[in-house]
């Protein structure tokens, strides 16, 4: 299939369409996560050589510990939990995932463009599929930033933390952002309103976050934590337990299952075109 020029660039197929159109966002959310690990390994160094600092977490009441991942600072794994893993670096991919995801199928309608982009000899599940596809490509593309940032400043900083447990945090991280985009891909899908996809997909991400760290300071949520795909991708700790693929596999589920609701959601519905 070949589709209409975008300036220079000749397209061949819907997910070079999708990722052309998002290079920009792509290059600057990856600059940003790479320049924001970066900074954060280099701080690392004057916590760990002031005693008042890296004991500071001690004086932190524990529900503020708990929902913000706040332990021994004084540690590369403890400082990193906090600082970058705990809710930064994921709301971030986040945000940038239900951002695209929300505009993958509903803002084509909104703009009036996905009747151009169907009448080619096209089906409907391939089109979404091949978006969903440019949605994992992109949020791999920024998590690649956050990992090239750890990977120069952890050494420099001298975090001493393995590379295996940094790669199972950036795994755990890009799954969140997969998630949330493809369920952001799906209630645009199957509602054609960008705004309410990505109002719903944030707002099931900030749930998801708030279950899983509050589960331990109230009794009547811990049965209800294994709900939160943030339980299972990092409330169990990948930085200092490594890649834990039962909890990992639940999350990469949830995410196909996603993406098929997204499938069934857009075969089935009439388009605003």
């Amino acid at each position: 299939m070949r589709l209409p020029r975008h300036r220079d660039a000749q397209l061949h197929s819907i997910f070079e369409r999708a990722m052309f159109e998002q290079r920009h966002s792509l290059y600057g959310w990856g600059s940003g996560l790479f320049a924001l690990a970066l900074l954060m390994c280099l701080l690392y160094p004057t916590v760990r050589s002031n005693p008042a600092l890296a004991t500071l977490h001690e004086t932190y009441p524990k529900a503020l510990r708990s929902l913000f991942g706040i332990t021994n600072l004084a540690t590369g794994t403890g400082f990193l939990r906090a600082e970058l893993f705990s809710v930064v670096a994921p709301m971030l991919v986040i945000v940038l995932a239900v951002l695209w995801g929300g505009d993958t199928i509903a803002g084509e309608e909104e703009r009036g463009t996905i009747n151009l982009l169907l009448s080619n000899p096209v089906t409907r599940w391939r089109v979404l599929l091949e978006k969903w596809a440019a949605l994992l490509a992109g949020v791999v593309a920024v998590c690649g930033g956050l990992a090239a940032g750890l990977a120069i400043g952890s050494p420099l900083a001298r975090l001493d933390i393995a590379w295996s447990r940094l790669a199972a945090a950036i795994l755990a991280t890009a799954l969140l952002g997969a998630l949330f985009a493809s369920v952001a891909l799906a209630l645009g899908a199957a509602s054609g309103r960008r705004g309410l996809a990505r109002g719903v997909a944030s707002l099931l991400a900030v749930a998801s976050y708030l279950l899983s760290s509050l589960a331990n300071l109230i009794s009547w949520l811990a049965p209800l934590k294994g709900l939160s795909p943030w339980y299972h991708a990092l409330g169990v700790d990948p930085l200092s337990r490594g890649l834990q693929l039962d909890h990992v596999s639940i999350v990469a589920a949830m995410t196909l299952f996603a993406a098929g609701v997204a499938v069934v959601g857009f075969e089935r519905r009439d388009l605003a075109v």
